[in-house]
C-alpha cells in the first residue's frame, strides 16, 4: 500500500468518525421528540464487518419533500464516490475518466458501480412514484448501491409516526 493510499484511506475513516459524530445528535433528536414526518439517512455500510457509517440525516416534513432531500444526496453521494474529473479540488489529472478494459477491468467488464447507480436514479420517475406511494402508507424506501469493494451506500427514508 502507498503512503498515499494510506493517507487517503485514513482521512476517509477520519471523515467518516467525524461525521457519524455530529449527524448522532441529529437522529437522537429526531427520533425522540415525537411528531410527524419522514426520516431520511444517507449510509454507507461495509458488507465484511457489518459495521455502518452515517453519513447525513435529514427530517422531511412529508413523503415528497424526502424524496427531494433523496434525489438532491444520490448525485452529490455519487461525487463523492466516483468523483468527474473536473472536480476543483483535485490537482489536473490526478482524476481521470476510467476506460473498459484497463488492467484493473480484465476482459472490460468493471467492478459494481454505486456511483452510476446513484446518479441513474435521479433520472428514474417510474421509482419515484413507487417510492412516494410506499412512504405514503407508512413504509419504508430504501435505495442501495453496491460497489466492488463490499461497501453498499444506502440512502432511505421512513415515516415517524
Amino acid at each position: 500500500m502507498s503512503a498515499m493510499d494510506l493517507t487517503a484511506l485514513c482521512l476517509g475513516a477520519l471523515i467518516m468518525t467525524v461525521s457519524a459524530a455530529l449527524t448522532g445528535f441529529a437522529v437522537a433528536a429526531a427520533r425522540t421528540s415525537g411528531g410527524t414526518g419522514v426520516w431520511c439517512e444517507a449510509t454507507v455500510l461495509d458488507a465484511g464487518t457489518h459495521r455502518e457509517w452515517l453519513l447525513d440525516c435529514h427530517r422531511a416534513r412529508n413523503p415528497r419533500h424526502a424524496l427531494r432531500w433523496i434525489r438532491a444526496q444520490a448525485p452529490r453521494l455519487a461525487d463523492r464516490i466516483d468523483p468527474p474529473p473536473d472536480v476543483p479540488w483535485a490537482a489536473p489529472g490526478t482524476i481521470r475518466p476510467y476506460e473498459p478494459g484497463e488492467p484493473c477491468d480484465p476482459g472490460g467488464v468493471g467492478p459494481a458501480d454505486a456511483a452510476a447507480v446513484l446518479r441513474h436514479r435521479t433520472l428514474d420517475g417510474i421509482a419515484d412514484r413507487d417510492a412516494l406511494r410506499v412512504l405514503e402508507d407508512g413504509g419504508l424506501h430504501v435505495l442501495t448501491a453496491p460497489d466492488g469493494d463490499g461497501l453498499r451506500y444506502r440512502l432511505s427514508a421512513r415515516a415517524l409516526r
